[in-house]
């Protein structure tokens, strides 16, 4: 099925079939007759063609208190390839978040002025305190 109108495929998100196994594993998940899949490339062959029959399927969900529907959309890429992503469309704006306690922190503080008569006695600072290294001749 071909994405809605209003909605902009992301193919950046988009993985191949061959990428959704580790998460089909993750979430103990089984495509049908996996005996079959031996090899990991046989295995993404199954994925594939489980995913490509969920395609356009709308399910609801629920993330931290968020509710929504999920799509599962398909990105033709180049010779034949397929990506898949989901197309999440939220019911309601998200619960505002409770700001944390802003720590209070202490103020830097302002160094002393030096007083007129004291910049008369300061010595213009020099780069390095110590004489560079070498010996201690003096031409």
């Amino acid at each position: 099925m071909k994405p809605k109108p209003n909605s902009t495929p992301k193919p950046e998100r988009a993985l191949p079939a061959a990428k959704w196994v580790p998460i089909f594993d993750a979430a103990g998940i089984a495509p049908p007759a996996p005996g079959d899949a031996k090899t990991p490339h046989a295995r993404a062959i199954k994925v594939g063609q489980w995913l490509s029959a969920k395609v356009g399927r709308e399910t609801p969900v629920c993330i931290k208190g968020r509710h929504g529907k999920a799509v599962l959309r398909v990105i033709g890429v180049r010779s034949n390839e397929k990506r898949y992503y989901f197309e999440v469309t939220w019911d309601s704006v998200p619960p505002p978040e409770p700001s944390p306690p802003k720590a209070k922190t202490p103020k830097p503080k302002k160094k002393a002025k030096q007083s007129e008569e004291n910049k008369a006695k300061a010595k213009p600072a020099g780069k390095h305190k110590h004489k560079a290294g070498g010996n201690d001749e003096e031409w």
